[in-house]
């Protein structure tokens, strides 16, 4: 295994495999922003077997393992002898795809030790008007927002199946204008991260504390994201499936489901 040094180095790597051109299925989808930030703290790696590409993301406890490979079966057998290499490593993968897409590779990798931890569907909302309320307490986030709400997504969310951004990247964010927070008294109440690219707009993470679930926090916060992304074609979000109250409220405000899936599988 090795580190990689550069984008244009991580960029090189997967060509390589697109150039074979024998076919192509991968989960890594390259965010220069991101993937910068990755290979900076130098937490980016790759290993290259046979006509398969691993692309490792080593975190303290786990690895995120993204693949670029030429056929289901020829990552098959490059992805069992990957396995026997590192045995005593906690590894998540993401498939992502249409589920016809995905279903051959969540079953090569069960062949291979994998379980599913949890699995999640696209939403997509085609933007029309809103019923739009100006929150005072809704704001773009500080340098000291983002600090609190790096907090917030290390003490509620699962480090292992949703990625937690680094801190950095969230600094990033901020940058954009792409963190809106609620203040309640001095107090961050709840916060929303969103990615707008091209027609696009992505929600990210969104969340309101337990000690403010009555006071239309998370409401107002997602009627702002749907105004800041009033000149987009539409919105988009992932949610977990078994999440029945998450799923009817997106639903309440315009979303439908996909045939996109994302399944977690962890190896360990």
């Amino acid at each position: 295994m090795e580190q990689i040094l550069s984008i244009d180095q991580l960029q090189r790597l997967s060509a390589d495999i697109r150039k074979l051109r024998i076919g192509y299925i991968t989960n890594f989808f390259l965010d220069p922003v991101k993937h910068r930030i990755w290979i900076d703290k130098g937490d980016c790696y790759f290993e290259r077997n046979g006509n398969t590409l691993f692309i490792i993301k080593k975190m303290p406890k786990f690895w995120n393992v993204f693949y670029c490979s030429t056929s289901i079966d020829k990552m098959n057998d490059d992805l069992t002898e990957f396995l026997s290499k590192y045995k005593d490593a906690t590894m998540l993968f993401d498939v992502v795809g249409r589920k016809e897409q995905c279903l051959p590779v969540v079953e090569i990798l069960r062949k291979n030790g994998l379980s599913v931890v949890t699995s999640l569907v696209r939403m997509v909302r085609i933007t029309e008007p809103i019923h739009y309320v100006n929150d005072i307490r809704i704001k773009k986030a500080t340098e000291t927002d983002v600090l609190e709400v790096s907090r917030l997504l290390h003490n509620f969310f699962d480090e292992q199946t949703e990625q937690i951004p680094y801190d950095e990247e969230l600094m990033d964010y901020a940058k954009q204008g792409h963190i809106l927070v609620c203040m309640e008294s001095g107090v961050l109440a709840g916060f929303l991260i969103y990615e707008i690219n091209a027609s696009t707009n992505y929600l990210r993470y969104w969340f309101t504390h337990p000690n403010f679930r009555d006071k239309k926090v998370g409401s107002h916060l997602l009627r702002e994201f749907l105004n800041e992304g009033k000149e987009t074609k539409r919105q988009l979000l992932w949610v977990i499936q078994s999440n029945e109250n998450a799923v009817v409220r997106y639903y309440h405000y315009g979303f439908s489901e996909e045939n996109m899936y994302d399944y977690v599988m962890r190896y360990t």
